[in-house]
């Protein structure tokens, strides 16, 4: 039997593969693949005409960007990446010398995780005022999304166990990542039906 401090993996117990080969992790990626897709039929929709500036550019590069992320997101929920950071942080905290005292830093990394979420909410509203509430919405579940999949990154226990709790037969963790995706669905839907109706 493997000893569990034995790093057999990639990184660490880290390699790539399927990380949650159940319904509900395959549903999320579907998800993703279906928020991903419609943020790039908002942003095919509202590519600039030559010489018109009917839409503004900057709308379109936003959707463009929120259309590469959530792809991006889509394959890390199944090829795990997160957990090879949480892999590399845990061997260098024994490498260094701190991991008895891990849950410290593991507070601090959550704490200002969070802080820089707001910051990021606070300078996304700042930059996106001009345009459509949409776009906004949109920007809001993307900032939460970013922020639980690296917090659930830390790998902190309290928040493990917070995140394995269910509701109605349903994981927190589930809930929480699958509302950030469909509020991003629903803005890139509703900015769709939007761009229609001005056609």
């Amino acid at each position: 039997m493997t000893s569990p401090d034995v790093e057999s993996g990639w990184i660490g117990h880290w390699s790539p593969g399927i990380g949650d080969p159940n319904v509900a992790g395959w549903v999320t990626v579907a998800l993703y693949v279906g928020a991903a897709c419609s943020c790039l039929i908002v942003a095919r929709r509202l590519r600039p005409e030559a010489g018109t500036g009917v839409t503004p550019r900057r709308e379109f590069w936003v959707w463009s960007l929120f259309s590469v992320l959530l792809w991006l997101l889509a394959v890390n929920k199944q090829l795990d990446f997160q957990t090879a950071f949480t892999e590399i942080g845990r061997m260098l905290a024994r490498r260094q010398g701190w991991y008895g005292h891990r849950a410290h830093v593991q507070k601090a990394f959550i704490g200002a995780l969070c802080g820089f979420g707001l910051l990021c909410v606070v300078a996304a509203w700042i930059a996106l005022r001009r345009l459509g509430s949409a776009v906004k919405v949109a920007a809001l579940g993307m900032c939460f999304i970013g922020v639980f999949v690296l917090v659930r990154a830390s790998s902190f226990h309290r928040v493990d166990s917070f995140l394995g709790h269910r509701l109605v037969h349903l994981r927190m963790n589930w809930l929480l990542e699958m509302g950030g995706i469909l509020v991003m669905l629903g803005a890139a839907l509703s900015r769709v039906r939007s761009a229609a109706g001005r056609n």
